[in-house]
């Protein structure tokens, strides 16, 4: 009974750790205070000798969406640009069909009302906030997005 109650404190401990550092990244680089959200979901595959892997965070913000909605005036109004919906959600951009799915494999909806905030972390990126040349071969970008009808949070990061 002792070393099941220690597992759990545990687990309990290294979870709650694992939310608030993602928590800390997200106000840093997406200027967003997200701690006061409830946590839906929380994943970070990130490790090993290269650090790719990739990081969902999923949040209800409906007890402090008036804070959050005030926080969001730097961030892009919705819908994502091409480039992006195809990356989230696949499909077909200049004759070239594409399958990334990120979005939709990682339980990532489309949302129609809301905002969004993304950087491009690849060292080929010319400006960190364009999505222009997002296409290469491999990827290392994080994306925000915040669905007003619901009050969710999403937040999704990629290393390849």
């Amino acid at each position: 009974m002792k070393k099941i109650l220690i597992s759990l404190l545990f687990i309990h401990f290294i979870t709650g750790c694992s939310n608030n550092s993602i928590t800390k990244y997200i106000e840093k680089n997406m200027n967003l205070d997200v701690s006061s959200c409830k946590v839906i979901e929380s994943s970070d595959t990130h490790g090993g000798f290269l650090g790719d892997g990739e990081t969902i965070f999923k949040a209800d913000c409906s007890s402090v969406k008036d804070e959050i909605l005030s926080e969001l005036k730097t961030w892009n109004a919705l819908p994502l640009s091409q480039n992006l919906d195809v990356i989230m959600y696949g499909g077909t951009l200049d004759g070239t069909t594409y399958g990334y799915d990120f979005g939709i494999k990682n339980g990532i909806p489309k949302i129609d009302n809301g905002y969004y905030y993304f950087i491009d972390r690849s060292n080929y990126a010319k400006d960190i906030n364009s999505d222009k040349d997002i296409f290469r071969i491999s990827f290392n970008f994080d994306i925000a997005l915040y669905d007003i009808d619901t009050n969710t949070f999403y937040f999704y990061k990629i290393d390849t």
